[in-house]
């Protein structure tokens, strides 16, 4: 799986990109540009989880710059410097958006991650544990459909926006020995927002080799975040898969909110 880093230290560095000459930005001496997050609307400089976002000329002109979706939640966020400046912050479903009212040519938007700055497509499989145990993180969820999205803020850091009929989440793991799992999503659901129907599904491409439906628990609230036990699936080889969360029926305005899935394997004789 992937690792994680951290640190930061500044020094005063002059930027240019795209064409775009910038004034002298703070930036860690040790940051690196990261091409894969950068555009002619923003350079994107890392260091471990913290990230430095240096808005271009015409970024600053619309007072808006996106970078592609990271498989990291967000742990804070502001303008450098200017820590009561108005920043607002739009997680869509294959990137993320800030939108500002004011700032400077030249200033920057510092945006610390609880994790390495991992896109999508670099995403490795899930790895279990020694005890063969998979944690599914909202963070690593491919999502598919027309709503459904990961939202990293760390008041969320969950897959929501699930009000599509055919939207589904959909994590890749290795699953290193066959057995029984025990199945539990940590899920959150709105008062009076029951009667949905959702199916969990163990994968391999379009065969299904195991899977449970389930009804979504009331929680109070849609970031109410409880773990729910589903049940058990079998796994008779080890390999790769993909465990996939979908709705067979949305009751109300959403299936729920999922921050993670868990996978315990079972002793042997357990069931």
């Amino acid at each position: 799986m992937t690792t994680w880093m951290g640190g930061f230290c500044v020094i005063l560095l002059a930027c240019q990109f795209t064409g775009v000459s910038l004034v002298a930005q703070e930036l860690s001496k040790e940051a690196t540009k990261i091409e894969s997050l950068s555009s002619e609307d923003v350079a994107v400089y890392g260091q471990g989880k913290t990230l430095s976002l240096v808005p271009g000329a015409d970024a600053m002109r619309a007072k808006k710059l996106s970078i592609p979706r990271l498989c990291a939640p967000l742990k804070s966020m502001g303008w450098k410097g200017h820590p009561k400046r108005e920043l607002k912050f739009t997680p869509e479903i294959d990137h993320w958006v800030w939108t500002w009212s004011e700032a400077t040519q030249g200033d920057e938007i510092e945006v610390v991650l609880d994790g390495e700055p991992v896109l999508l497509s670099e995403l490795e499989s899930i790895q279990p544990a020694a005890d063969g145990t998979l944690m599914l993180p909202a963070c690593f969820a491919k999502t598919f459909g027309e709503k459904l999205r990961y939202e990293p803020q760390w008041f969320k850091n969950t897959v929501g926006y699930w009000t599509g009929p055919k939207d589904y989440a959909e994590w890749s793991v290795t699953i290193a020995e066959p057995g029984q799992y025990a199945v539990a999503v940590l899920q959150g659901l709105g008062a009076g927002q029951g009667g949905s129907d959702a199916a969990l599904s163990l994968r391999q491409g379009d065969i299904v080799k195991g899977e449970i439906a389930f009804e979504p628990v009331e929680t109070g609230h849609f970031q109410n975040f409880r773990w729910v036990h589903l049940g058990m699936i079998e796994v008779t080889e080890a390999g790769e898969y993909q465990v996939r969360i979908e709705p067979r029926k949305i009751a109300k305005a959403a299936l729920m909110d999922v921050r993670g899935v868990h996978l315990g394997k079972q002793a042997k004789g357990v069931r």
